[in-house]
């Protein structure tokens, strides 16, 4: 299989695997910013998650684009 072959069907791959988290139409505006967030948990330490999770959703839902509902 060649490089490009191989990069491709990885990203394909990761596409199916992951892709719906932030394209699933029957998910709401706020549900899909939650489970970003969350993918984003394993990089802060066990002990500030929580704060750290609310601080993100704050900040992003003070300064949201106008056509999110959040």
């Amino acid at each position: 299989m060649g490089f490009f072959s191989d990069l491709n069907k990885r990203l394909s791959d990761n596409i199916y695997e992951h892709g719906h988290y932030l394209t699933d139409p029957h998910a709401d505006d706020r549900e899909k910013l939650e489970e970003t967030v969350e993918l984003l948990m394993p990089f802060v330490r066990s002990e500030a998650r929580e704060l750290v999770r609310r601080q993100i959703l704050k900040l992003i839902a003070e300064n949201k684009h106008k056509d999110l509902s959040l």
